[in-house]
């Protein structure tokens, strides 16, 4: 009878339990990186939420600073304008002094000469005094309100320099980000050059593992070695999994920090006035009533309508993208003052000096249809029209729905109601979405009186995907 030897039971569970050991440390380590890997990704969407933060403080900071800025300047302008009439009325009223000094010492000469004119020339010299001293009083007045108006440009010039702050508190912002950008990408390189290590660090113990495995296989070295090396080629596995991880994000957040400062370089450059400068076919829709050249109803302003054509010129030139455009007149009727109502090429400085010398040439006068200007412009949209700029002093007076009887009947309040609802109703059956995307419609508003036209025009933008400023009176 031949005897069967059995292996010995206990090395059969001594090589389980290493084995469950082995499966244990392996869970262990599969959890602590699923906990670091959440801990990551909490961390991007936080850093995420604060960036998209920053982003829209800074563009508002920018808006308000343009728009700060163009109503200071033109208060400026306003206030200067008027200290120069309040220094000629001063310098009239000490003309008129000399002229009354003159006057009574003429008076004492015929009082020596003619004794016979005494009582006469002591009436005239009564007179002369009462002359200058109402011009006296006069004077003191014009220094008073000059002194007033000097305080008024006092406290200007000091908001003007709070606004220079502002300016130069967003241009440190700016800086603050490109410094930012700068330590990201050192940190990304380091964290690469960390990364590199790492790996030739994995390659070293991959080699000493291939080495161990054969030394076990040659002298069946210890399952403990064998699990040490696995630990720690696994350690070095997640620390590589780590810096790429950190690489990525370094590299996103590196990717959006240009992407924002780029942003706002864009959006400062393509403003005016607070309106974002787009479009690639535009109309300029200007209104040529009669308003255009007034201060108020019997006023005269001769540097209005000037200026209503240098600020066509500024945005003209302006606009970024600009590649056709077409200027729509209208007063009672609209017009086409260029072209035949198509598109005309945009050749830069030669189209912008050609628009200009044609509405210097142009005499506001009439009513305002508006709804001719508007729908003057919308027969170009089936031609790609993209964006309008409506430059614009007051509300329609005339026009599309009105009747015959109504022109004669209405006024006031109830005529302009029923004028800018009817065209505020036939806007968004003109401008709603086709194939294209609606028409963006930005508004300027000249030196109106009436606080009902601003509320006009704005809505008009809101409602159109536009922006709307005021321009002070210059």
């Amino acid at each position: 009878m031949r005897i069967r030897h059995k292996p010995p039971t206990l090395v059969s569970m001594w090589m389980l339990d290493v084995f469950c050991c082995a499966l244990g440390c392996m869970i262990l380590l599969w959890v602590l990186e699923s906990l670091s890997s959440a801990e990551q990704t909490k961390k991007a969407k936080s850093a995420l939420v604060d960036l998209s933060a920053t982003r829209a403080t800074l563009a508002d900071m920018r808006k308000n600073l343009a728009d700060t800025t163009a109503k200071l300047n033109a208060v400026v302008e306003d206030l200067r304008g008027q200290l120069a009439a309040v220094t000629a009325d001063r310098d009239d009223a000490e003309s008129r002094l000399l002229a009354a000094n003159a006057d009574a010492a003429n008076t004492k000469k015929l009082l020596g000469i003619a004794t016979s004119d005494i009582v006469d020339a002591k009436k005239k010299l009564a007179a002369a005094s009462d002359d200058a001293n109402s011009v006296r009083d006069e004077l003191a007045k014009a220094e008073s309100r000059a002194e007033a108006l000097d305080d008024v440009m006092r406290k200007k010039d000091k908001a003007a320099v709070e606004l220079t702050k502002r300016a130069a508190a967003v241009a440190t912002a700016a800086g603050d980000l490109q410094k930012l950008l700068r330590e990201k990408d050192q940190d990304l390189q380091a964290l690469t050059a960390k990364s590199r290590d790492t790996d030739k660090q994995l390659s070293d113990l991959d080699a000493k593992y291939r080495a161990l495995a054969k030394e076990t296989a040659d002298t069946k070295t210890t399952a403990a070695d064998l699990a040490a090396a696995r630990n720690a080629e696994a350690t070095l596995k997640k620390e590589i999994a780590d810096s790429r991880t950190q690489i990525i994000d370094l590299q996103g957040q590196k990717q959006k920090i240009a992407d924002k400062f780029d942003r706002l370089k864009i959006d400062s450059d393509n403003k005016f006035a607070g309106i974002a400068l787009t479009g690639k076919n535009v109309v300029f829709l200007i209104d040529i009533s009669g308003s255009m050249r007034l201060k108020n109803d019997d006023v005269p302003d001769p540097d209005k309508w000037a200026g209503v054509v240098e600020t066509v010129g500024k945005v003209m030139r302006s606009v970024p993208d600009l590649e056709q455009y077409q200027i729509v007149l209208f007063s009672e009727k609209a017009s086409y003052p260029v072209g035949d109502g198509k598109w005309l090429p945009y050749k830069g400085e030669a189209s912008v000096k050609d628009t200009l010398a044609t509405l210097n040439k142009t005499v506001p006068n009439g009513g305002t249809n508006l709804y001719d200007g508007f729908d003057a412009a919308f027969k170009l949209r089936a031609d790609g029209l993209d964006t309008i700029y409506l430059c614009s002093d007051g509300l329609p007076s005339l026009g599309d729905p009105l009747t015959p009887a109504q022109e004669r009947e209405l006024t006031g309040s109830k005529r302009t109601e029923l004028l800018t609802r009817h065209l505020r109703n036939k806007m968004l059956e003109w401008n709603r979405p086709r194939d294209t995307k609606r028409v963006r419609i930005n508004a300027i508003g000249f030196f109106y009186e009436s606080p009902e036209v601003g509320a006009f025009l704005w809505s008009l933008a809101r409602e159109h995907d536009g922006s709307f400023v005021g321009m002070s009176r210059p």
